[in-house]
């Protein structure tokens, strides 16, 4: 236990020195034990915490959530927003004070750097087979891929052929501190993601196990694949991936057999990230804020008398008294899955076939995952005439399924860019009204300017 502590603290400081500032660690620290032996390695990657979870590798981003229209700001859940989140909300010119850390940005360079140190380094470690060093070098890869695709979905513009050589965001590839940050440009930062998860292939458990899905196997892998290629709209690669993962590993969980909430009377509870059975790699949210209301027109899309997903996914708010709608069960005590699931790859699957003219076998995996999220006996099955029906469907199905858990800002990016859809996000924050218009360049958030003034090679987003 001793050792674990010893390395963890070691992680700590190397991490935050990473992303920091230059000149932070250039000595070992006296008396404190650094990686050197295999299984060193794989408590850096799995950072396990006092309640025995893992923690450094799961926090990821909560700011797309801010940016979206999945959530309303009501007179109650106003009160719970503090000035960076309220930033965020207004689309601000900077959401962070020139001294304050963005803890999006930290938390997911944090974990480049670590990754970087395996990556470095364990081949050369004492005590382990090749194969486990290899497995543990392609856990890092995956969580390094998963940083990029995040940050540079987050500081940079929508991947298209009219955007790939615009500023992406810095490529961190070594341990140096005095290495310069220059921001590659997103089509070198979308290479290097899928050279990344490439080379993991292969190299992995094929599925995930309860209680260590924070680990990457070989199903998530090529679900992180699938998600790349679809922000790239690259269709026929989404497609061959989300149909890899899923030979891989297909389970979806039966909301009908989801116990009663002990935290909202009335509701189903859905089971916690590291037990759900649906979840490839769990990563959940950087966010202190608890309380999140979904927009009236979210809601609107659920048949609220059938569709099980409306007592599992939110609480009305008349259990206190209230009368502002809908509260999000996943962000009222507990943390959203935001990694990759089966349920996200059945989605990808039917976009995929959709968007390739193939409209029956894109309604059979959008009524597959409807199946297991309808009351038993209900009508669950949908039904298109034309691809672009299908279509459709499957987005709304997608804003349904995903709601809260690091999709819905990606698609509406992605879907002004590709489908020419127009989605203008319009907030109201102390009734003041608040828009996002498609393709401004408030779309893509802002650098904090304390990276920048510790690392002046850092270009800012223009506002």
């Amino acid at each position: 236990m001793q050792r674990i502590q010893y390395i963890i603290f070691i992680l700590a400081v190397m991490a935050t020195g990473a992303v920091s500032c230059k000149k932070y660690l250039d000595i070992v620290p006296k008396g404190k034990i650094i990686p050197e032996l295999t299984p060193d390695y794989r408590l850096l990657l799995d950072q396990i915490n006092k309640a025995g979870k893992s923690s450094g590798f799961v926090r990821s981003f909560s700011n797309d959530l801010l940016m979206s229209d999945d959530l309303q700001v009501t007179a109650f859940s106003a009160n719970f927003y503090g000035p960076a989140d309220q930033n965020t909300l207004r689309f601000a010119e900077h959401i962070y004070q020139d001294f304050e850390s963005d803890p999006d940005w930290e938390a997911l360079y944090n974990q480049i750097y670590v990754s970087n140190l395996v990556i470095l380094q364990v081949m050369d470690s004492k005590g382990g087979t090749e194969a486990e060093k290899n497995g543990l070098m392609a856990e890092a890869r995956v969580h390094r891929a998963f940083a990029y695709l995040t940050l540079v979905n987050l500081y940079a513009k929508q991947y298209s052929s009219a955007t790939a050589n615009d500023p992406g965001v810095p490529l961190r590839k070594g341990l140096d501190f005095e290495e310069k940050l220059n921001r590659a440009s997103i089509q070198e930062v979308y290479d290097f993601i899928l050279n990344d998860l490439n080379l993991a292939l292969g190299k992995l458990t094929a599925s995930p196990a309860l209680n260590l899905n924070y680990r990457p196997v070989e199903a998530a892998t090529n679900a992180l694949l699938a998600r790349t290629y679809l922000y790239m709209n690259n269709i026929p690669e989404a497609l061959k991936y989300s149909y890899a993962s899923l030979k891989l590993y297909d389970v979806l969980v039966d909301y009908n057999t989801l116990p009663p909430s002990n935290t909202f009377p009335g509701t189903l509870a859905i089971t916690d990230g590291l037990l759900n059975k649906e979840v490839l790699l769990y990563k959940s949210a950087t966010s202190a804020s608890s309380l999140f209301y979904a927009d009236s027109n979210l809601i609107k899309l659920y048949d609220q008398g059938n569709d099980l997903r409306m007592k599992s996914m939110y609480a009305s708010d008349a259990l206190f008294g209230l009368n502002f709608g809908f509260l999000s069960t996943e962000w009222s005590g507990r943390t959203p899955a935001k990694g990759p699931s089966t349920a996200e790859m059945f989605l990808t699957r039917a976009e995929a076939w959709a968007r390739s003219g193939e409209t029956a076998k894109a309604m059979d995996d959008l009524n597959t995952l409807r199946l297991y999220r309808y009351k038993s006996g209900s009508s669950y099955q949908l039904s298109a005439g034309t691809p672009s029906e299908a279509l459709a469907l499957v987005k709304e199905e997608r804003r349904r399924e995903l709601a809260f858990r690091g999709h819905r800002w990606f698609d509406i990016r992605r879907y002004n860019v590709f489908d020419n859809s127009n989605i203008t996000v319009t907030h109201i924050l102390s009734n003041n009204t608040y828009t996002l218009p498609p393709l401004s360049p408030r779309t893509v958030l802002p650098i904090g300017r304390k990276y920048i003034d510790l690392n002046p090679e850092i270009t800012q987003n223009p506002r």
